[in-house]
């Protein structure tokens, strides 16, 4: 059995799609953003909310993953990105 040892071009894969993976989560200059979360369960009398201080990549992937909402409950989960 032969076993090959890695070559530049593999290690210069391997870090290009790291690379690509860590950008959207990656702080840039002047991509400050305030995330405004405000959410209710079905528990809950009335929604509650808080915010925060992100950068504005990673606040639009937390509204696209936590975006919800449920008619029959009224339970909800929403994210709005601000300056």
């Amino acid at each position: 059995m032969h076993i090959r040892r890695s070559s530049f071009h593999d290690i210069a894969a391997v870090a290009l799609v790291l690379a690509a993976l860590a950008l959207p989560v990656m702080h840039l200059v002047s991509d400050a953003a305030r995330m405004h979360i405000k959410f209710r369960t079905a528990e809950m009398a009335k929604p509650q909310s808080f915010t925060t201080d992100t950068s504005r990549s990673t606040c639009a992937l937390m509204a696209a993953a936590l975006g919800y909402e449920n008619p029959d409950t009224g339970a909800f989960t929403r994210v709005d990105c601000g300056e």
